[in-house]
């Protein structure tokens, strides 16, 4: 059959793609470091966390790199009444995190599950996994600003320019970062394997093994359970859906194997593999000669995310004093057309950069509100923390507030663009008045009208979950050994993801093997039309507040899928355990339910 498709690419007029096989089936790790982590209150005194790396020279990484790249890393979560080892725990869940996401997205929800599920007499572990790219960041000045109790002393590193024991901020452009073109699907499912099995040795134990993510993460649930390891269909040990033999947990995204339902229909699914063989190889050497992360002239991922850990930082070591960040971070090409397009009052802002958060007098967690808070930021960089404590404003950028109460179209057309932000978002009104913020639990009680965008409440106490204490110390990279962001994400792993789930399973991705559903397998076959993995359990979250949840009108979320009401896209993760219904925190009881009961 091969024979065949070749013929039909050379007749078509297309090159034939040289593609790279997937590397031998590998070994594991050959080393382990472990260290406590200490210092965050949602520990409490029964939750334990430690910091684990692996020493695992991925076999997908080629490229001249730097050392630290041979290192997997994640945070471990566990009972401190539970066993020590991670074999004996009734149950281990390892969790990705999103786009431009690293480990410490989960610092709210990982002691959370582990409390929850400890309550019941049962010991889970959650890991929190820290994808092999932050080996390329530089931390020397969270870690410098968090032993002296400073964020200034990580502005002046960052963004002034100051040394730190001689060592000075460079940026790296993506020419530096070249090797990171080759950290696509294969090497992150790759290095997820390596985990469970570290945490696992014993393949008959993996039925208590559990595979999650948040956003990013919880699309690449799918793959991972379609994932053939070794490529020998009569051996599945190593095969993704045993490695989660438990069972899948995507948050705020869901799991696929392959929408379009190719694999039911084998000539077309090896002919588009191929034809997408020959883009995806064209894309690879792209991403491997400068275009492999999001460092631009304009937009630099680095700096963008440093800005926000800054606001983390400040917010974290100094909540009600006066946010300085405007005279410490310059306004430049790599991140000022980011903030005017996130935090515009108006379209006018776009052009003049006015009513950006460094143009109003706020305090470091009003700062920290206003670059993360449901009612403030734009798009899916949002959670519900509370609101201002000043007078505020509605916002016409990018669509007025007040736009579901348009009769007719209100409910139907606008209610897309409402669950990500538009039309429901507000800024201070007075540029001069320091203005400060109220925490998630200090909101009004919700009324039978509900949030009236145009002349009443702008939000109440069931939108608003996440506590901003909480959510600024998972953002300050200080005193942790791991980060909210990651700064260097990897665009590999998105195109890859996209080949696999669509029209370039050649090379490595030939790995993703088990597959299941699909439109065309629907239509042949009388498959499922979605391509959610049916080989094991799915606990599918979504944000009450989430444009992903609409996905369901297309068919293709599973039918058990939980939807959170008044959470936003953070929420699902950084949640606080106290709610303000009363109840416990909905995502981490569900996972908690999830990983204990068969």
């Amino acid at each position: 059959m091969s024979v065949a498709i070749t013929a039909v690419l050379v007749v078509a007029g297309l090159s034939v793609p040289i593609s790279t096989a997937a590397p031998a089936f590998s070994a594991g790790a050959d080393r382990v470091e472990t260290s406590p982590v200490a210092g965050d209150p949602a520990l409490g005194d029964d939750v334990e966390a430690s910091y684990v790396r692996l020493h695992y020279p991925s076999p997908y990484s080629t490229m001249a790199h730097p050392e630290a790249c041979d290192w997997i890393s994640f945070v471990r979560y566990r009972s401190k009444r539970g066993p020590e080892r991670s074999a004996d725990a009734d149950a281990v869940l390892t969790v990705q995190p999103g786009t431009f996401s690293g480990a410490a997205n989960m610092n709210p929800q990982g002691p959370q599950v582990v409390r929850k599920a400890a309550a019941t007499g049962k010991f889970v572990e959650y890991i929190s996994l820290d994808r092999r790219a932050n080996c390329a960041e530089d931390r020397t000045g969270w870690e410098a600003a968090d032993k002296a109790r400073d964020y200034h002393v990580a502005a002046d590193y960052y963004f002034g320019g100051k040394a730190i024991d001689g060592k000075s901020y460079r940026y790296q452009t993506p020419q530096d970062l070249n090797y990171l073109g080759e950290y696509g699907l294969a090497l992150t499912m790759d290095d997820w394997r390596v985990v469970i099995e570290y945490l696992l040795p014993d393949p008959g134990a993996r039925t208590k093994s559990f595979c999650g993510g948040h956003s990013l993460g919880a699309f690449l649930t799918g793959p991972m359970m379609a994932w053939d390891f070794d490529q020998n269909a009569a051996t599945t040990e190593d095969a993704g859906f045993n490695l989660c033999g438990g069972g899948i947990i995507p948050e705020d995204g869901f799991a696929m194997t392959d929408p379009a339902g190719f694999a039911g229909a084998p000539p077309l699914d090896m002919f588009f593999s191929a034809v997408g063989g020959a883009v995806k190889n064209g894309v690879d050497w792209l991403l491997k000669n400068g275009l492999g992360v999001a460092q631009w002239p304009v937009l630099a991922a680095s700096e963008i995310m440093n800005v926000y850990q800054l606001a983390g930082m400040a917010a974290d070591q100094n909540p009600d004093g006066e946010s300085d960040l405007k005279t410490l971070v310059p306004a430049e090409l790599r991140t000022e057309p980011w903030m005017r397009t996130f935090y515009g009052k108006d379209y006018l802002d776009l052009f003049t950069g006015r009513n950006l958060p460094r143009d109003f007098r706020l305090t470091n967690t009003a700062a920290l509100g206003m670059l993360f808070d449901q009612n403030s930021a734009e798009y899916v960089l949002q959670a519900g923390m509370g609101y201002y404590d000043c007078p505020t404003v509605g916002k016409t950028y990018p669509i007025p507030n007040g736009l579901a109460s348009v009769p007719i179209l209100g409910p139907t057309l606008f209610i897309i663009p409402l669950r990500v932000g538009y039309g429901q978002n507000y800024t201070p009104v007075d540029h001069n008045q320091l203005c400060g913020w109220k925490n998630y639990d200090q909101m009004p009680a919700s009324t039978i009208d509900g949030i009236d965008p145009v002349r009443g409440n702008p939000t109440d106490r069931d939108h608003e979950v996440t506590d901003v204490g909480q959510f600024a110390r998972a953002m300050n990279p200080g005193g942790q050994p791991t980060d909210f962001f990651e700064e260097y994400t990897p665009l590999r792993i998105i195109t890859d993801t996209i080949f696999a789930l669509g029209l370039g399973r050649d090379g490595e991705l030939r790995q993703l093997q088990n597959r299941s559903g699909g439109i065309l397998n629907f239509l042949l076959h009388g498959d499922r039309w979605q391509s959610t993995p049916s080989a094991r359990r799915n606990l599918t979250l979504l944000s009450g507040d989430s444009p992903l949840q609409n996905a369901g009108y297309g068919g293709l979320l599973p039918a058990n899928a939980k939807i959170i009401p008044g959470y936003r896209h953070y929420d699902v993760v950084t949640a606080a355990e106290r709610q303000n219904n009363g109840m416990p925190e909905m995502a981490s009881s569900l996972i908690a339910n999830f990983l204990t009961q068969p």
